[in-house]
């Protein structure tokens, strides 16, 4: 995805300009990057950029008025009119709807970091002082990749970067293996790869002198030590900041909804008062059948008066292109994208179509409803290597050391940054992301009442669309609402959206908890009857990726290619016999390995692409 990259010289070996033009050539996916360098030898500062033309980085190199300060950035900030206002009675001359104005806040305030809102990283140079400033977003979304050694500190947006110019890095960290086969992700700032690091959230590292001083801006504890809140002045100030925060997310060049049938994206609709057709709204969709997102979502937009249009994954091409899909999207996210969530990436590209700034509800449920994916999801011990044990079992201490922190803060500042950092990072390469759910000022608000104590959310937002826009309670949404009908009748839609939304969860995905036996029952009864194609009948309406069947059927040679092949066996974490019992077992539909399989994939996907083949 776009970013910066660079090099920060302790001791000149007189190779920086070569690798610099190197690691920015890794990250360039798409022709409609902005890119280039900057150098300034005697500083001993290599950067690179890159940038999605017309976005709000897109002006890179940032000078203020003597240029004796420079700026790059990744990603976008909020700021509002006052502070603009301010900058501007100093005399300041800026475009505010681009990142030129972040360097007159460094100007007049070196601290100003603390008030950033958004998803950022960025550098800046402080030529005068001798000084480089690295530093990211609070809750590090937007990652910076590092690596040090005598000769220079090397960072990038993406780790690839590191790897092309490094050879020894390219190497799996055992204990980082280990984290992801138990929680799907790596923690503790942390990567994939032996020996490069994450800059922790909410970072300023100072660079003087060929020295670092490393620094957090932000800490959580700000938040968690606000004075607690009434239960109706709680729910009355959320609902307020909301409303106040939303037109922020409307700023730019054109910005199109990810519209789903849920509460989430419904409450941005009935927050912001809109002119017909100012928002066109889109849903993602598959080839099986109609579902509950695709029914619903239209009618909330129309009801809006803005446009819809169902994006569509034409699942036989899709599954006849999977191998390149798959190796772009861990190639450009760094491993962090999902092999189930290939089609992420195909999407981004339709949603840029639209408009190249995609507003979404995501991390909505998370912050409000304590929606979970950081989650213990060990595959079966069988499949472990016993020598690889060990690493295994250092996760699981590693989580229990890191989980003994507010539940809030564990959410924003472990989960968002490790786990569900690998939706963004794909999505990132094709346009800019955008959720109202990680605004500064909303986040603090939930800080003032203790977030698991009661369950308000699904009736904080059904109350805030009935006030703000009654008719969008007209429609059902997909699992918490039945719709503006009689009590009984909208208990009744209710409860069968939630039975919808726990069979396709059995019949889809992985074996859930409790369900262990029952998901390998599925599987057989499911292979045996697929012929008859009877689960047309009520399966599909919650979810159109249907990877534990298509790992069945269509990509079946391909996975058996990769899987049990000799490349993938000598890897030190599997047990052979019973990665061969796992792959053909769920081929030939004697059970449900989706779980194995995606896990293995997802690490022999890592070692093909990042390390070994490019």
């Amino acid at each position: 995805m776009p970013g910066i990259t660079g090099i920060i010289v302790k001791n000149a070996v007189g190779d920086e300009e070569t690798k610099l033009s190197l690691m920015l050539n890794s990250m360039l996916h798409e022709e409609f990057y902005s890119y280039g360098t900057y150098i300034h030898r005697e500083n001993g500062f290599f950067i690179g950029y890159s940038s999605i033309k017309e976005s709000f980085s897109d002006c890179m190199p940032i000078f203020n008025e003597d240029k004796s300060l420079v700026l790059f950035l990744t990603g976008e900030c909020y700021l509002d009119n006052q502070k603009i206002d301010q900058l501007r009675h100093l005399g300041h001359s800026f475009n505010q709807s681009n990142a030129e104005i972040i360097i007159h806040l460094y100007e007049e305030d070196e601290g100003f970091f603390q008030n950033l809102n958004g998803w950022y990283n960025g550098i800046i140079l402080d030529l005068k002082k001798q000084r480089a400033i690295l530093f990211n977003d609070r809750y590090g979304i937007r990652r910076i990749y590092y690596y040090e050694n005598q000769q220079a500190f090397f960072f990038s947006s993406e780790a690839k970067s590191l790897l092309k110019i490094l050879p020894s890095l390219r190497a799996l960290d055992p204990k980082s293996v280990g984290e992801y086969l138990a929680y799907d992700c790596v923690l503790e700032n942390r990567t994939f790869f032996s020996d490069i690091f994450l800059l922790p959230s909410g970072s300023t590292w100072n660079f003087e002198h060929r020295k670092v001083e490393k620094k957090r801006y932000f800490d959580s504890s700000e938040l968690e030590n606000q004075t607690i809140a009434s239960k109706d002045d709680f729910l009355e100030e959320l609902s307020d900041v909301f409303i106040q925060i939303l037109p922020r997310y409307f700023t730019g060049k054109k910005v199109g909804l990810s519209l789903t049938g849920g509460l989430d994206t419904r409450m941005i609709l009935a927050g912001k008062k809109l002119s017909p057709g100012e928002l066109p709204c889109y849903t993602y969709a598959g080839s099986y059948r109609e579902t509950l997102d695709e029914r619903i979502a239209p009618r909330v937009a129309r009801a809006c008066g803005q446009t819809h249009e169902i994006l569509r994954l034409d699942d036989n091409k899709f599954l006849s292109e999977y191998p390149s899909h798959v190796e772009k999207s861990i190639y450009i996210s760094d491993g962090l994208q999902n092999v189930e969530k290939a089609d992420g990436l195909y999407f981004s590209k339709l949603s840029r179509q639209i408009a190249p700034i995609r507003l979404t509800g995501i991390y909505g449920s998370q912050v409000l409803k304590g929606v979970s994916g950081l989650q213990e999801r060990l595959p079966y011990s069988q499949l472990i290597n016993p020598d690889f044990n060990q690493n295994i079992n250092s996760a699981l201490e590693t989580y229990s050391s890191v989980s003994k922190i507010n539940d809030l803060s564990l959410m924003l500042f472990n989960e968002i940054s490790f786990w569900w950092n690998g939706f963004i990072s794909t999505q990132s390469s094709q346009v800019a992301v955008r959720s109202p759910y990680l605004d500064n000022d909303f986040i603090k608000v939930l800080y003032k009442f203790p977030w698991r104590d009661f369950d308000f959310a699904s009736k904080f937002q059904l109350d805030f669309i009935r006030r703000n826009n009654h008719q969008l309670m007209s429609f059902p949404t997909t699992g918490s609402y039945g719709g503006n009908y009689s009590p009984v009748i909208s208990g009744m839609i209710n409860q069968f959206l939630k039975f919808l939304i726990v069979t396709d969860k059995i019949y889809i995905r992985e074996r859930l908890p409790y369900f262990d036996s029952l998901t390998h029952w599925v599987g057989r009864l499911d292979s045996f009857f697929s012929p008859l194609q009877a689960d047309k009948l009520i399966m599909g309406f919650t979810d159109f990726r249907r990877y534990r069947i298509w790992y069945r059927d269509q990509l079946s040679q391909y996975l058996r290619e990769v899987l049990l092949s000799k490349r993938t066996y000598d890897r030190p974490y599997w047990n052979k016999l019973y990665l061969e019992k796992v792959v053909n077992d769920h081929i030939d539909g004697r059970g449900t390995y989706l779980r194995e399989i995606r896990k293995v994939f997802q690490i022999e996907m890592i070692h093909r692409v990042l390390l070994e083949d490019r």
